[in-house]
């Protein structure tokens, strides 16, 4: 009872979490073996783009009243929300990949669907899929939150020239687009 009312007042209507964020710092700190520190090119770095990203969707839900988690690659906290969202963009050979959603296979796949929906009506690439990846599916930030849905966003492929000068200019957009959708999710 204590636990659950414990969990209640520490929960979150949404975690937003910056891929890379923090790393390599964060890696020793908290024993992260694969200090991944994602995609780049000559059009930026993953590391950088991710933060942008995370802070104007944490500004959109914060300033539509919910309370949000803002979290970077590691942390120590364990969640508790109504959703979570881990925010990437894929690296690849170029122009080989684009956009794509990752989820747990028990959560089902109908958040990502609209998510996928909502995503392809604005991004001019190709979205490559749902889970295309075990590191999609299984991705480690999903064990960090107990949240009902859950969704690992990859908004495009930042080693893809076009998709590249696509997103750069979009990144704060992108966050705003995400933040919308969230709140549409959980009115």
């Amino acid at each position: 009872m204590i636990a659950a009312l414990l969990a209640a007042a520490l929960a979150v209507d949404v975690v937003v979490q910056a891929g890379h964020e923090g790393r390599p710092e964060s890696c020793a700190r908290f024993h992260v073996a694969a200090c991944n520190m994602g995609a780049s090119s000559s059009a930026g770095r993953e590391i950088a783009w991710t933060p942008i990203v995370a802070d104007a969707a944490t500004a959109t839900l914060r300033a539509a009243g919910l309370r949000v988690a803002r979290r970077p690659a590691d942390y120590a906290e364990h969640d508790v929300a109504r959703v979570a969202v881990f925010l990437h963009f894929d690296g690849a050979p170029p122009c080989a990949s684009g956009a794509s959603a990752g989820f747990p296979p028990a959560q089902g796949r109908a958040f990502a669907a609209r998510w996928e929906r909502a995503y392809r009506a604005w991004f001019p690439f190709r979205f490559v899929g749902e889970n295309i990846t075990t590191n999609e599916s299984r991705y480690y930030g999903f064990r960090k939150v107990d949240a009902p849905r859950k969704l690992l966003v990859e908004f495009g492929e930042l080693t893809c020239p076009a998709q590249a000068a696509w997103l750069r200019p979009r990144l704060h957009e992108l966050g705003v687009f995400l933040g919308r959708f969230l709140i549409a999710e959980l009115r």
